[in-house]
C-alpha cells in the first residue's frame, strides 16, 4: 500500500503527525482498491467494524469519484476506509454511533444529482439479496436493455482480481454486468432463482479453482431449458456466452416495445 492520503492532499506525501479530526484516512494499494491497512487492529468482518460501516446505494452511474464520496461523509467523523463499485459504495467509520448519525442524516440526501440510499451495512446485509442489487444497479427510467444481462457471483475474496478480469471480458461482449460476493448465508440456488425471476440471462460463478485454472461456471437462466456448464475454460466460456447472447438479443428485438 502506498500511503495514507488526506482529503484534498492530491496524493502528496504522507503526514506522519497522525490524523486530525474528521480526516479521510485511506491508503491506495497498487491494485487500485481503496482500503485501510488496519481498523485499530480489528478485522473488517468483526461485528464492531461491520456495525460502523455504511452502505451507500443509488449512486450516479458515471462520474463518481471515491475521494469526493469519502469527503462528503467525513464531516461526521474520520473515514477509515471507502470503496466504490457500480452505483454503490461503502464507508467505514471507527464507531457505530458515527455511522448511525451519518446514515440518519444522509439517507435520501442528494449526491451529485442522485438521491442516495444510506444504511448501516449490518442492517442492510440482512435485507439485501442479489435481486436487490440488480434493481439498485438498474438505472431508473431508461430502456429495459440496461438491466443486467449477467451476474458474476464471486465465491471468495481472494479472487477479486480474476473476477474483475472476467467482468471486463464480459463487458467487451456488450453485456451489462453486475457482481455479487456470495457467502453461505444464502443458498446459491436461491440466488439463481431470484435473478432468474428478474430476467437476468446468465450467472457466472467463480471460485478459487476457477482463478487457478482460468475457468468459469456458467448458468444459462432463461429459455425453455436452462443449462449449467461447469469448469469451462475462460476462452471457451466467453465464446459460448457471446453466441448465446446474440441469440437472446435477436429474440428481444422481436418483442414489441422492448428497446
Amino acid at each position: 500500500m502506498d500511503r495514507f492520503v488526506r482529503a484534498g492532499s492530491g496524493g502528496g506525501a504522507a503526514d506522519e503527525r497522525g490524523p486530525a479530526p474528521h480526516e479521510i484516512l485511506m491508503v491506495k494499494p497498487k491494485n487500485g482498491y481503496w482500503c485501510v491497512g488496519k481498523l485499530n487492529g480489528k478485522s473488517k468482518d468483526a461485528p464492531e467494524a461491520v456495525n460502523s460501516r455504511l452502505f451507500v446505494g443509488n449512486l450516479p452511474a458515471v462520474g463518481v469519484q471515491l475521494n469526493r464520496l469519502a469527503e462528503v461523509f467525513a464531516k461526521f467523523g474520520p473515514v477509515l476506509d471507502a470503496s466504490l463499485h457500480t452505483r454503490f459504495g461503502f464507508i467505514q467509520y471507527d464507531c457505530s454511533e458515527v455511522a448511525r448519525r451519518a446514515a440518519d442524516e444522509m439517507n435520501g440526501a442528494l449526491f451529485e444529482g442522485a438521491r442516495i440510499d444510506v444504511n448501516v451495512a449490518s442492517e442492510r446485509r440482512k435485507k439485501r439479496s442479489p435481486s436487490d442489487i440488480i434493481k439498485e444497479n438498474a438505472v431508473k427510467k431508461i430502456p429495459r436493455k440496461q438491466v443486467s444481462d449477467v451476474l458474476v457471483v464471486n465465491c471468495h475474496r481472494d479472487i477479486r482480481g480474476y473476477s474483475e478480469a472476467v467482468i471486463n471480458r464480459l463487458k467487451e461482449l456488450q453485456m451489462v454486468c453486475d457482481s455479487f460476493f456470495w457467502t453461505d448465508s444464502m443458498p446459491l440456488n436461491q440466488i439463481l432463482t431470484d435473478i432468474t425471476r428478474d430476467g437476468v440471462l446468465y450467472a457466472v460463478v467463480l471460485n478459487e479453482a476457477c482463478a487457478v485454472e482460468k475457468t468459469i461456471n456458467i448458468h444459462v437462466l432463461q429459455g425453455r431449458n436452462p443449462k449449467d456448464f461447469r469448469d469451462v475454460p475462460l476462452v471457451d466460456g466467453l465464446d459460448l456466452l457471446e453466441r448465446d447472447f446474440k441469440k437472446a438479443q435477436a429474440a428481444r428485438a422481436l418483442v414489441p416495445g422492448y428497446l
